[in-house]
Order: structure tokens, then C-alpha cells, then sequence
């Protein structure tokens, strides 16, 4: 696939299908060729608006089929997609396109009249780039992209087309992905993982749905994909709808009986999830990338390891610090550098070598499976500077009976380690001492720096608390470092505090 080529090879798809289903359940269905017919009349009217090669065209909306067609359309005019996340606020539209340099907004409730700024389904009037408008070489960027990682902090990434390219050719090719697949998405359009997903079966001419993530469960079973990528948190929440049924089909008929393979990655999964999935002849396959990367490593159908995110697709561009961070340095990586960087260190990642550092510690096996270790933003630095991962510090916890999940913080005044915890039975009011108790006999196992001293129990499962979670649907840890800390101090009333001795 490249990306000049787009255009003319989704063309001749005529059977293949963009179908749309919006929150009420409404369908809306094109063809690839009748997308190609729509995205040309739109390319025309952005030469119309006077939007010119390398202008950016912002994007603001939900991930419906203008959006692909707007995407497409800004393409074929050698311009670059600004691809905002759909909770950007845009109170000022003008303002907004100035302080952004767009030649052109598309975004949905705009609430003010802005001649730069159109809705989705909507087409500009001629001459309406504003003089602010600024340009990129679109030779070196393919799109500007937002990514908040864990840290809920929002980061600019300049996409290259040739990091797209390669790393749609090699999930083509490895797992063998064809005209016949059909595709489902249901995290944003702005998620630029979702826009490879989008390109990927436009070349091959598989179909593809889009889809609000309030209905994927419907859509999974009308438009029965035979592939799904998605976050943990929706293997989970699969899982459990899953055994609600009773288990009167099989977990892969409920999942829409065509699935071939389903892949996980954006955040570490629960091994019993896994399990689960695996056990109910499931094909849930972890893998390892970053939006400035790319695709770092992925098991396979043919090759696949439980408890790592697979093998390295390119060992020899992978490294690793003497600390186990793992370093890339790639001839096509997907982001060039930032944009926008928070204050926070992010231009640590883009190393003067050409490397780009992953903020990943992991440890390839002997068969060359690489596992991650934890993240190097998360290590904590307790009260006698000593540094635990807390990533293995909640390994240990895991399979404590009664327990669902554990995310292990710094605890505010002592510079000890504390916890997030909740139950695998919110009602059982007795279930937390247990919890508490079996806790205790772990901490007895583990070195006096390990041991979690507090604990705060939550009645909400923490991967389906909205407080809890990025717009990719992430856990973020800082997060709940905040809130156990407010809650140890008093400031919370939902939760329960307890001392694990």
C-alpha cells in the first residue's frame, strides 16, 4: 500500500462496503467507488475554498463516513488532516482557526458562524481560507495528530506517510488480511490507529463498519467482522456481557460467529482475559506500538505467547538500555517528532541519534517473545529512593480470590506504595476484609519496599470509570494517584480506607 496510490486502487472496489451506524442504529451504506465519486467532489470544493496543498484542514467530529470522505478528500488535494479529538472545545470557531493555522474547520455543533468553518455534512463557499492559514510540506507530514498516552495530557504527532505504509504493508501481510475480511471500528477517527484500519481495508477492498462504542455489541452481531482491534477494557466488558448470557452460544458466536483473530494492545490486558478468551476458542492476540513508532511487536495466529505482546517485528532496530528501556530507531518510524509538546518532558522521546525512546521497559525470552515490564512515566521513587515498577508490584496480587483489579500508587505523605482496589462483588459488604486479609499475606511475602501500606476500596470497577479513563479509552495512572490521595486525606467519600499490616 502507499499512500498515493490510495485513491486510484479504492476506486475499482465496487462490491466493497463503508457501512455507518450512528447512535440510534441508523445505516448508512457506500460503496468504495461511490466514496471514491463523493471524496472528489469534495477535493474540488476545497480547491473551490482555496484550500492549496500543504494547507491544514482541521477535523472535529464524530467518526462518521464524512469524515473518511473529508479525510480522503483532503488527501487527493495534497493537503494535511488536523485530526482533533471529539471533546476538543470550540467555543470561537474564527478564533480557533486562527490560533491553529487552519485553511478550513469541519467540525460538528459549531454554534457561531465562521466562513472557514463547516459541519461534517456541510460544504464551503468559495474563498474562504482566512490569511492566517499556514502550511506544512505534506512530503513530510501525512497528518497532524493529538495523543494523550496515559498521562491524559494532549501531544502532537507529525504522521508520515511512509511510517503509515509500512506498518499497514506489514499487518497486511502478517496477518493475512484480504478482500474477504470485514472490519469493525468503534474508537474515534482522531485515533489515528483507527485511520490505518481505514486505509488498510480501502486497499484491500475489505468491508468495513463504523461504529459509536454504545452500540459495538449490536454491530458486532449485524455486521459479524471477521477482525477487531480494541483496548482492554473492551475484551473485558465483552467478557462479561458474555457470561450474562449464560453461555447458551459460544463466546465466538456471541462475538458475531466470523471473528478470525482479535488484537489488544494502548494498555496492558488481564491475563485472565487471556485465558478466557483463549479458552472459549478465541484468537485474542496482545500487541506492542506507539503513535510515534509504530507497531514494535504483536503475536500472531502462527506465533503467539501468552503473558507478551509477541515478537519484534524489526529486532534489528530494537534495543535495550542497561535500566530495560526499549529503544527504536527505525527507518520509517510513523511520527517524525511533536507538536505541541506539555511541559513534561516529552522531547526526551525523540533522541539526537535518529532513536526514539519507547518510555517502555520490557525483557525479550529466549524464543524472542518480548514482555513489558512497565512504564518508565509510572515508576515510583518511595521515601528511601528506592524505585519500584508498580506494574510488577500488582503481579503479585493478581489471583487473589475476590479481588477484580489493583492499580498500585504512591501513597501522598509517607512515600510508601498504596492501592486502588476493587472487588470481584461490589454488594458483598464482607468481600473487602477478606480482600484486605489475603493482601496481607502477599505483603508478607514481598521486600519491605514492595509492601502496599494502604489500601482504598472503590465500588466501581476502575476500567469502566469514566474518571479513570483517557479519550482512548486508557487507564491513566495519574489519575488515580490523585484520587487516592484525596481520598487518604478526606477529600473522597466513596471509597474506604484501610491499613494492610
Amino acid at each position: 500500500m502507499t499512500i498515493a496510490e490510495l485513491g486510484e486502487r479504492y476506486r475499482e472496489h465496487t462490491d466493497a462496503r463503508l457501512t455507518e451506524i450512528d447512535l440510534s442504529g441508523k445505516r448508512r451504506v457506500v460503496t468504495y467507488s461511490r466514496l471514491h465519486e463523493l471524496a472528489t467532489e469534495r477535493a474540488e470544493r476545497l480547491a473551490a475554498a482555496g484550500v492549496e496543498p500543504g494547507h491544514l484542514v482541521g477535523i472535529r467530529a464524530p467518526s462518521t463516513i464524512d469524515w473518511a470522505i473529508w479525510d480522503l478528500a483532503t488527501l487527493m488535494r495534497g493537503a494535511v488532516v488536523k485530526a482533533f479529538p471529539e471533546d476538543t472545545e470550540i467555543a470561537d470557531p474564527a478564533g480557533f482557526v486562527a490560533r491553529h493555522e487552519l485553511a478550513l474547520l469541519i467540525a460538528d455543533g459549531l454554534t457561531a458562524d465562521c466562513p472557514a468553518a463547516i459541519a461534517p455534512d456541510g460544504l464551503p463557499g468559495p474563498d474562504v481560507v482566512p490569511d492566517t492559514a499556514g502550511r506544512v510540506d505534506p512530503g513530510r507530514v501525512h497528518s497532524l495528530v493529538y495523543s494523550s498516552g496515559t498521562s491524559g495530557k494532549l501531544k502532537g504527532l507529525n504522521i508520515t506517510a511512509k511510517g503509515t505504509e509500512y506498518v499497514v504493508n506489514q499487518f497486511m501481510e502478517t496477518y493475512h488480511v484480504t478482500a474477504s475480511d470485514r472490519h469493525l471500528i468503534f474508537l474515534p477517527l482522531s485515533n489515528y490507529q483507527q485511520r490505518l484500519s481505514l486505509y488498510c481495508c480501502l486497499w484491500l477492498g475489505a468491508d468495513l463498519t463504523l461504529a459509536p462504542y454504545q452500540r459495538v455489541f449490536h454491530a458486532i452481531r449485524s455486521e459479524r467482522p471477521t477482525f477487531l482491534i480494541g483496548p482492554p477494557v473492551f475484551y473485558d466488558t465483552a467478557l462479561q456481557l458474555y457470561r450474562k448470557t449464560g453461555g447458551t452460544a459460544t463466546l465466538g458466536e456471541f462475538l458475531g460467529g466470523a471473528i478470525r483473530f482479535l488484537i489488544t494492545g494502548m494498555a496492558p490486558i488481564r491475563r485472565e482475559t487471556l485465558d478466557a478468551f483463549w479458552e472459549g476458542d478465541v484468537k485474542l492476540l496482545e500487541v506492542y506500538g506507539l503513535n510515534e513508532t509504530g507497531m514494535v511487536a504483536w503475536n500472531t495466529e502462527e506465533a503467539h505467547r501468552l503473558g507478551t505482546v509477541g515478537r519484534l517485528l524489526d529486532p534489528s532496530h530494537v534495543r535495550f538500555l542497561d535500566d530495560g528501556e526499549v529503544i527504536l530507531k527505525r527507518p520509517a518510524p510513523q511520527s517524525s517528532g511533536y507538536f505541541e509538546v506539555p511541559d513534561d518532558g516529552a522531547d526526551e522521546t525523540y533522541r539526537p541519534d535518529g532513536s526514539i525512546a519507547t518510555g517502555d521497559f520490557g525483557v525479550l525470552d529466549d524464543d524472542g517473545f518480548l514482555t513489558l515490564v512497565g512504564r518508565k512515566k509510572d515508576v515510583i521513587v518511595l521515601g528511601n529512593g528506592r524505585k519500584v515498577h508498580p506494574a510488577q508490584i500488582e503481579e503479585a496480587f493478581v489471583g487473589i480470590e475476590g479481588l477484580a483489579e489493583i492499580i498500585v500508587v504512591p501513597t501522598p505523605e509517607s512515600g510508601r506504595l498504596g492501592a486502588l482496589v476493587t472487588t470481584t462483588d461490589p454488594a458483598d459488604s464482607a468481600l473487602p476484609a477478606k480482600v484486605r486479609a489475603r493482601m496481607d499475606e502477599v505483603n508478607r511475602r514481598l521486600d519491605t519496599h514492595q509492601r502496599v501500606v494502604s489500601v482504598i476500596f472503590s465500588p466501581q470497577q476502575l476500567r469502566s470509570d469514566a474518571r479513570f479513563m483517557t479519550g482512548n479509552m486508557k487507564l491513566s495512572r495519574a489519575t488515580v494517584a490523585r484520587h487516592f490521595a484525596d481520598t487518604v486525606r478526606g477529600a473522597g467519600t466513596a471509597a474506604e480506607e484501610a491499613e494492610a499490616r
